[in-house]
């Protein structure tokens, strides 16, 4: 029996498009490991796959002396703890850094040793593991192509060009320590990994082939200096479009909470939703800002501001009051100030690729995520747009460019000092931009139209089945 290795970092924007294609390859008489974090588990298993805990195996696949040894009894303890020895002026740390990529190697080996995979699927640091054992692999690219990075990175003001970046990155002596390591283990001394000018971002990372969720129309634009060199090193990228599970899956419901959890409820049933929506002679406006901005992220979540005037509670609740209906994660303060009105329905999660198939919302007011992007671009629904950080903004602008939607972008920070009065004023403007944005999208025939093109352009690119064509010609098995 053939078997996999699926490697994905504990955020469902990641592991959620991975888990059709788990499931396909069960389906296919495949034996499926799926290395992950325990939140995610219900969700893997629901595909077939095997859930392997991952600080559990990264213990057993230590050395005879333990996990200690290896500074990893606790991956999320271990790779939050690198950040600190970059130093304070290093946000690059997490995207872009090398120590916990050269600390994890040695793990991601014993482990898969301990499997042997005939492929390995992942996103992003198991490559060199695959590589080092000569394990075909397969990157998963849920994002806007290759050129994403430039993209989010064109977007932010005030961020660093990508060559300030880079020259960034090799001023940290700690960081060069562990590049120059990483490539010794692997025996790569051609590997840069972010310290040389006139290379893509992240590009040692990338398999000599790797999905995209998306198609080359709605791609973020590379270069052309950045496609000779994946052309030269003989890389290519693969656009699937969206991979959506089969009716009924289970997905990975979001990032960490308040307590310590992911966010668990059981929400209402979409046939419900549909029946009494029916009853009423009603359409649905579905309202989802997220994962990350309506978590407990210091950066980008549910206090934080991500450098803008408001916080993801200032956004989340001024957006779903806008479109007249309730904030659906789990934070305490999510209704507080809102009246909740009688025609809405609110939960902490919603099955949300069946809620789109089914009940095919006249509206998708979203954080501009990519998956909820694609997800609600695959059957047609229009969107108004509401972006938190990164690449939502470019993605937004994308929408904006092509017709099948209205962004409404975060306020620009306030000066330090600024007063409550004047705060307010930034929120209630922008919850009236919003308003005005729904009004806009739902009163025209335009969007819907654009959105159904759109839509027409992902179903030819293929999707899953697509998707797993390409892994059985890569594991060759």
């Amino acid at each position: 029996m053939p078997k996999a290795a699926f490697v994905f970092p504990a955020a469902s924007g990641h592991t959620n498009p991975s888990l059709p294609l788990a499931r396909a390859l069960v389906e296919r008489g495949w034996d499926v490991d799926y290395l992950h974090s325990p939140q995610f588990q219900e969700a893997i298993e629901d595909t077939g796959a095997t859930f392997v805990d991952r600080d559990l195996a990264f213990k057993e696949s230590a050395a005879p002396s333990g996990g200690s040894e290896l500074g990893i009894d606790d991956y999320t303890a271990m790779v939050k703890a690198t950040l600190t020895e970059y130093g304070a002026s290093a946000p690059w740390a997490l995207n872009f850094g090398s120590i916990a990529a050269q600390r994890l190697l040695p793990a991601y080996v014993r482990w898969l040793q301990s499997r042997g995979p005939d492929l390995v699927v992942y996103c992003p640091v198991a490559h060199f593991a695959s590589v080092k054992l000569a394990i075909p692999d397969v990157s998963l690219l849920t994002a806007a192509g290759p050129g994403f990075f430039d993209a989010a990175i064109a977007s932010t003001p005030g961020a660093p060009s990508s060559d300030a970046l880079i020259a960034a990155i090799k001023g940290s002596e700690p960081n060069l320590k562990a590049v120059e390591a990483l490539k010794a283990e692997m025996g790569m001394p051609e590997l840069t990994l972010n310290t040389e000018t006139g290379l893509p971002l992240i590009c040692d990372y990338y398999a000599a082939t790797n999905l995209v969720t998306t198609t080359p129309e709605l791609a973020d634009p590379v270069s052309k200096r950045d496609e000779e060199y994946y052309s030269k090193v003989g890389k290519k990228f693969v656009y699937v479009g969206p991979l959506l599970d089969v009716a009924g899956a289970k997905r990975a419901g979001g990032m960490l909470h308040a307590g310590g959890s992911e966010a668990d409820s059981s929400p209402p049933d979409t046939e419900a939703l549909m029946a009494r929506a029916t009853t009423a002679a009603r359409m649905i406006v579905y309202v989802s800002l997220g994962t990350v901005v309506t978590s407990d992220d210091e950066s980008h979540g549910w206090t934080a501001t991500s450098g803008s005037a408001i916080t993801g509670r200032q956004l989340c609740q001024a957006s779903c009051s806008a479109a007249r209906e309730a904030p659906f994660r789990p934070q305490p303060a999510a209704f507080e100030g809102i009246d909740v009105p009688s025609n809405s329905l609110s939960a902490s999660s919603w099955p949300q690729v069946d809620l789109l198939r089914k009940a095919r919302p006249v509206l998708f007011v979203t954080n501009g995520g990519q998956n909820s992007l694609m997800e609600s671009a695959a059957v047609g629904t229009p969107v108004v747009v509401c972006p938190g950080f990164g690449d939502q903004v470019t993605n937004a602008a994308k929408v904006v460019a092509q017709g099948w939607g209205v962004a409404v972008d975060r306020p620009a920070a306030l000066a330090d000092g600024a007063e409550a009065e004047e705060e307010a004023a930034v929120v209630s403007s922008y919850q009236a931009a919003v308003r005005r944005a729904v009004e806009e999208v739902l009163g025209g025939d335009e969007y819907a139209s654009k959105a159904k093109a759109v839509a027409a352009g992902l179903e030819r690119a293929g999707g899953v089945e697509a998707a797993v064509r390409v892994l059985l010609e890569v594991a060759n098995v």
